[in-house]
């Protein structure tokens, strides 16, 4: 994800990429190619680039360990001037633009786009409901109070009533 700057034409140009598993890694995960779709501005003292990075993911569910895949795509602004002072948020950053190297990297940020899009909470698919909030653990998994899913023909466990008697103790 180097790119000459001489080789980049003045103005507006876009360029589309796909980095498989061998040429872009992301640490701890497997993915599907990385299609990234670049857009350049090139002006006479800057350089502003954005781009739109998209894969496939393949995640551990937290709750069931299930693996289960996660399409992302991410968007991010770079904005490449002379002298400036390294900054970035969420959307965009400012770089420094080094002219005399003669090339950008962008690396980095569409890695770093892509894994922080990763939700903290990897649930898979079917705990999430249509809007996709995440479902209660008793809706999926059923409430232990509904006298419905007990079944008076199956004996409890022995123990269990050991139990009840040790707290009734107390």
């Amino acid at each position: 994800m180097k790119f000459r700057i001489s080789d980049i034409p003045d103005n507006k140009s876009t360029l589309e990429l796909t980095f498989d598993e061998h040429k872009f890694r992301i640490e701890g995960f497997d993915h599907d190619p990385v299609e990234l779709h670049v857009e350049f501005i090139k002006m006479l003292n800057s350089l502003q680039l954005s781009f739109r990075a998209s894969t496939t993911l393949s995640l551990i569910c937290d709750r069931s360990l299930e693996l289960y895949r996660y399409p992302i795509t991410v968007s991010y602004k770079i904005l490449f001037k002379p002298n400036a002072e390294p900054e970035e948020d969420e959307q965009q950053a400012l770089r420094p633009l080094n002219t005399s190297s003669n090339t950008i990297n962008i690396e980095e940020e569409v890695r770093d786009s892509i894994l922080l899009s990763i939700p903290i909470k990897k649930l898979h698919p079917r705990f999430l409901n249509a809007d996709g909030s995440e479902t209660s653990f008793f809706e999926t998994y059923g409430n232990p109070e509904d006298e419905d899913d007990y079944d008076e023909d199956y004996p409890a466990d022995s123990r269990w009533e050991a139990l009840r008697k040790l707290k009734d103790d107390i």
